[in-house]
């Protein structure tokens, strides 16, 4: 009688009820009713058990079942069990959340319609089913990753996020290994042997979006991630390739509520001092003023989230994911996007800015953003020129070099002489600034900012050639041992024909020879043991 398929994770009467005849089965209830109050035959038990029934199957209905895939989000607000709720709990405990954020399903919004409704106005959306079509969804599980990118580097960071951590790096094989029994995970520039695989929402595939691509990022993690209330400069879309992640999501304006370590939401980004696994309430009190809104995401599915808006993420079990950064603009120039169709899109024909290919001495994760960069040169010439139209060499290195960084990762004039003033006129103008090319401003980038991470990995080792390498070396002294055994037994046994009258010396000797042997197999064994340690 009772269907289980109408039990999706979040229930209500309203969905069961249908299946067995709501409207049939309360008139039934009524006509009984009537029929017991009209004397007619029908019994009390038939109009209990229908009652029951009803009551059992609003019971049921009513309960939020648990997803397989990690706990219920958003979870259940509770403001009777404490004083101050959500005391000493998670974050998203000390208030219900106001719903969910927009989700678009089955469709992307074209890149001017993005803008106008979206972006111009910094607001989340989710895209369900995004991004279902990229083969990465069906083939990169741990095997596929070690087989075909296990020798790419990355950059590995710990599971509950601290930004005064120092990325490690590492080649993907040694993560792979690790991470399932290591408290880390992997954040780093998406290598480009991994971007055809998968899909970019076409919606930043034309006009201001287009040009100002930042930055393609992979999250792998074997789950219980969790990160801190913080908030980034650029604009990012990120979508899951497997696994599930929950966001929380906080409109800017509530900033002064989260007690950012940051002066204020346009300082490029920041985080929060609050412990999101087990929030003071008496501490940070005017955190129940916040309110917010969630989304959960699964495979094939990508959430907006605006330059400077406020989220908090939480992951549970394996998953992986890919980000989109692109640098938020006051206008959008909508030039080629009149003719763009919303088709298949592989990530490896997006015209990102920081990429990373095999061999690169950097992987160039969350360098300053090229444009502000570029606005950063610029503003040079109100500082240091005065209103001229040139800044020459020693204005540059007397003022200049000052203004745009302390501490330089090159010397000044070197970047000077090759990236600002290439033809060697001995100044640069504010048009020659405005035309500088992106690979230009990328050096230009890497000489005042530290890279994200080492710039080399850890000297790369084939274990499996090791161990075969060991394997063989104790085969071949076994063997020797053996051998060496078998001709002490041949030499007692030719002792005992020639010599068998002096019965004494035989065994002395025979004691001698199994000394001689239990030292060889000591040796041996301390080897052994030498060698397993070392490996």
């Amino acid at each position: 009688m009772f269907n289980s398929s109408c039990m999706p994770p979040a229930l209500t009467y309203n969905n069961c009820l249908p299946i067995l005849g709501r409207d049939q089965l309360v008139k039934s209830i009524i006509r009984d009713n009537k029929s017991i109050l009209y004397g007619k035959s029908l019994t009390d038990y038939r109009l209990v058990m229908k009652l029951l029934i009803v009551l059992l199957l609003l019971k049921i209905c009513s309960i939020n079942t648990v997803p397989s895939d990690g706990p219920q989000f958003p979870p259940t607000f509770r403001p009777w069990r404490t004083i101050s709720p959500g005391h000493l709990q998670s974050f998203g405990n000390q208030r219900s959340p106001d719903g969910p954020v927009r989700p678009y399903i089955d469709r992307y919004l074209h890149p001017v319609d993005f803008w106008e409704y979206h972006v111009k106005h910094k607001l989340p959306l989710v895209y369900r089913n995004a991004i279902n079509r990229s083969p990465a969804i069906k083939l990169w599980d741990d095997e596929y990753l070690l087989k075909n990118y296990g020798n790419l580097d990355v950059l590995v960071e710990k599971k509950v996020e601290n930004r005064s951590y120092s990325p490690r790096r590492m080649v993907l094989k040694a993560f792979l290994n690790q991470y399932k029994k290591e408290d880390i995970y992997v954040v780093t520039v998406l290598p480009d042997a991994m971007r055809p695989e998968v899909q970019i929402v076409p919606s930043v595939l034309c006009g201001t979006f287009k040009t100002y691509l930042q930055e393609t990022n992979l999250w792998i993690g074997s789950g219980g991630t969790s990160s801190i209330i913080h908030f980034d400069a650029d604009h990012n879309i990120h979508c899951m390739v497997h696994g599930r992640k929950d966001f929380m999501m906080i409109h800017h304006r509530y900033y002064k509520y989260l007690y950012f370590n940051q002066n204020s939401p346009g300082s490029g980004s920041g985080y929060s001092k609050i412990n999101v696994n087990k929030v003071d309430m008496n501490l940070y009190p005017l955190l129940k003023r916040v309110p917010w809104t969630y989304a959960t995401l699964r495979a094939g599915d990508c959430i907006y989230i605006p330059g400077g808006y406020i989220h908090q993420v939480k992951s549970y079990k394996r998953s992986i994911s890919v980000t989109t950064l692109f640098s938020p603009t006051k206008t959008f120039n909508s030039s080629g996007c009149e003719n763009l169709t919303l088709k298949y899109t592989p990530m490896s024909e997006a015209p990102i800015h920081w990429t990373y290919k095999e061999g690169d001495h950097t992987i160039d994760l969350g360098y300053r953003n090229l444009v502000i960069v570029r606005k950063d040169i610029l503003k040079l010439f109100g500082l240091v020129a005065k209103g001229k139209a040139k800044i020459t060499k020693e204005m540059f290195m007397k003022y200049g070099a000052r203004e745009l960084c302390e501490d330089w990762q090159r010397p000044p004039l070197e970047v000077f002489e090759k990236y600002f003033d290439p033809d060697g006129n001995g100044y640069f103008t504010q048009e020659d600034i405005e035309q500088l090319p992106i690979a230009s401003l990328k050096e230009i980038v890497r000489a005042i900012e530290n890279p994200a991470g080492p710039l080399k990995a850890a000297e790369r080792i084939d274990w499996n050639q090791v161990l075969a390498d060991r394997q063989a070396l104790e085969k071949m002294e076994e063997e020797e041992l053996r051998r060496r055994q078998e001709r002490g037994e041949d030499e007692d046994e030719e002792d005992e024909d020639d010599d068998r009258r002096e019965e004494s010396d035989d065994d002395s000797e025979g004691e001698d020879d199994n000394d001689g042997q239990r030292d060889l197999q000591n040796e041996y064994d301390r080897k052994q043991q030498h060698k397993h340690e070392e490996l």
